[in-house]
């Protein structure tokens, strides 16, 4: 299923409450890359820009790829706002879009390889890509999913049963259902012509208010206000509700991992 699909009407909670990467996740890809403002940087799935902003200073310039004008609305006022014009962005599709030959130093895909067919798309990055550049794959699932563990906090596993009192336990996307993601990135990688695997992880701990709990779930594909219909007022009755008398301060605590998976051209 498309993402421009499943993610259609959360352009603005997206941009307001989904959390950058972890700044070292971003300084492990700078150090990994050798990154010292020299070449280009593409970014496929780049959506509200948060990859392609906090990379920008590393190279001489970038692509930021999303198939969504919505997403890339948000894109470029961010950089506009930040002052920000080396960055160009592109509407289209990572299987659609057109490089040239060993033109980027590095390839960044962000929390979107699996909405791609991942083996087309990676063997085109590796054409893309120099010798001695490579692709980072990267992932935080932010705030929850239903795939994710539940975790320490009890106030997730709260949240976890209200989704499901509401948009029932196999797991949305939207008009559809979540397929699943058949391989790691890891595996992924060593599918694809790209060699030198590596991987890594970093994590941090975002205190969310109700407001931004709320936000975040209307920024996914499995519990937006699209998916929810008519019942969106009632769902977020239940889960502010149901949060407060779990933690009356309204501050929420979660533990995030970010991982970035990387292969060498």
């Amino acid at each position: 299923m498309s993402s421009n699909l499943v993610f259609a009407g959360t352009e603005d909670y997206y941009a307001r409450y989904r959390p950058d990467y972890p700044p070292a996740l971003y300084e492990a890809l700078t150090a990994h890359f050798a990154l010292d403002g020299s070449g280009r940087l593409l970014d496929l799935g780049a959506g509200t820009g948060h990859v392609a902003l906090a990379l920008r200073d590393r190279f001489e310039g970038v692509d930021g790829v999303d198939m969504s004008t919505a997403m890339l609305a948000y894109a470029r006022q961010d950089a506009a706002d930040r002052g920000v014009t080396d960055i160009d962005w592109h509407e289209s599709t990572a299987e659609d879009f057109q490089a040239a030959a060993g033109v980027y130093r590095l390839v960044t895909i962000g929390n979107a390889v699996h909405w791609m067919d991942g083996d087309g798309v990676l063997a085109r990055c590796h054409q893309w890509v120099q010798a001695g550049g490579g692709v980072a794959l990267l992932d935080m699932p932010g705030l929850w999913n239903p795939d994710m563990g539940i975790g320490d906090e009890p106030w997730i596993a709260a949240l976890s049963e209200v989704v499901r009192r509401h948009l029932g336990e196999r797991r949305r996307a939207g008009s559809g259902y979540y397929q699943g993601v058949a391989r790691s990135h890891e595996e992924l990688l060593r599918d694809s012509p790209f060699k030198e695997v590596s991987s890594g992880s970093t994590t941090a701990i975002v205190t969310w208010t109700l407001d931004e709990v709320v936000g975040y779930l209307y920024s996914t594909s499995f519990a937006n206000r699209d998916i929810l219909g008519d019942r969106v007022d009632a769902f977020e009755s239940d889960l502010r509700a149901t949060l407060i008398a779990l933690e009356p301060s309204g501050r929420f605590p979660r533990t995030l991992e970010a991982t970035w998976t990387c292969g060498q051209r």
